[in-house]
């Protein structure tokens, strides 16, 4: 049984990959969803503006569809229903921010604290479903696993989640960088994800859809994932983690996420704190960029066209899933 769903799912993901490619630009066109650049954003990004967004919407939708039919061939069980409703809770949060922001014709949605507010909703919502289980997580780089307490397993599920679909939504700045991201990864995490077949059969569905969406996505992108699309996928990526036990793994093959997200916080700290900005621009793919800049900042950039940061920091990420996946054995 488990051989014939890795099959199975394998032959999906196949058919998955064109489908996302061919379809994720003309249901972003249809839904009518255009990217709205923000003001203070990097000056050579005006070319992206009327981009069609939210294509993520598609790629998410494979795997649901994938997920609901190798639950047909098989049976419902907890560890995947937990994966795809973290998608899910990921993508909606995602959704309602780009449709206010599609509303308003700007690129935000939802004021900051708003959207930390509804991931925490959802977040709670998660550790409801994953109430009344025994938590255990492996610890990278040894065979063993520890016994998760109430006390420590909630916070360490919202923060994870949290943090997963912001990280995600930080790198979707460049064309294919959070899709690059997200698979590679993904990949970090098939050591552990593949030791649960249906989760493992989860993973093959993802690869799947996310590569056929990146060839749309890649430079210069013909359609944006949105934050549906980022969120979603960001809530998928810690739903898989979380089953699987590997949620301690997550800081490891996202490392790039986790730059990402990190660069933000020391942005704004580094200007409150002392009027100067720390980088050009954050999130940090940003201050790599060849983009000019009017105000004073304290670390050099190395002014790369938008390939080249994407492709590097590419290849930082599969540095970072080659050592999650590495302290997984």
């Amino acid at each position: 049984m488990e051989t014939a769903l890795l099959r199975l799912s394998l032959g999906l993901s196949l058919l998955f990959l064109p489908i996302s490619a061919w379809a994720s630009p003309r249901v972003a066109r249809w839904l009518g969803a255009r990217q709205h650049i923000r003001p203070e954003g990097p000056s050579t990004h005006g070319k992206k503006a009327g981009t069609p967004t939210m294509g993520g919407l598609v790629p998410l939708s494979l795997i649901t569809l994938g997920t609901g039919i190798l639950w047909l061939c098989s049976s419902l069980d907890r560890e995947s229903a937990f994966a795809l409703t973290s998608m899910v809770l990921g993508g909606l949060v995602g959704a309602l921010d780009d449709l206010r922001s599609q509303r308003g014709r700007r690129s935000t949605g939802f004021f900051p604290h708003q959207t930390i507010l509804a991931q925490f909703l959802a977040s709670l919502i998660l550790a409801l479903l994953a109430h009344g289980r025994l938590h255990e997580a492996c610890l990278p780089f040894t065979k063993l696993t520890v016994a998760l307490p109430p006390w420590a397993w909630i916070p360490l599920l919202v923060l994870g989640f949290l943090g997963t679909v912001n990280g995600m939504n930080f790198a979707d700045g460049l064309d294919g960088l959070a899709t690059g991201l997200f698979l590679l990864a993904l990949l970090g995490l098939s050591p552990l994800v593949s030791r649960v077949p249906k989760l493992g059969a989860m993973g093959f569905l993802a690869l799947g859809a996310g590569l056929g969406f990146l060839w749309a996505n890649a430079y210069p992108a013909r359609v944006f994932l949105g934050n549906v699309g980022s969120m979603g996928l960001g809530g998928l990526l810690f739903g898989l983690a979380w089953s699987s036990g590997g949620i301690l793994f997550l800081p490891l093959v996202g490392g790039v996420l986790v730059l990402e997200a990190l660069s933000d916080i020391l942005q704004v700290g580094s200007f409150k704190l002392t009027g100067v900005r720390l980088f050009k621009m954050s999130p940090f793919h940003h201050h790599l960029e060849d983009t000019p800049v009017p105000w004073p900042h304290r670390l050099s950039s190395p002014n790369w066209p938008e390939p080249k940061v994407v492709v590097r920091l590419w290849i930082l990420g599969g540095m970072f899933a080659l050592l999650g996946a590495l302290a997984s054995f």
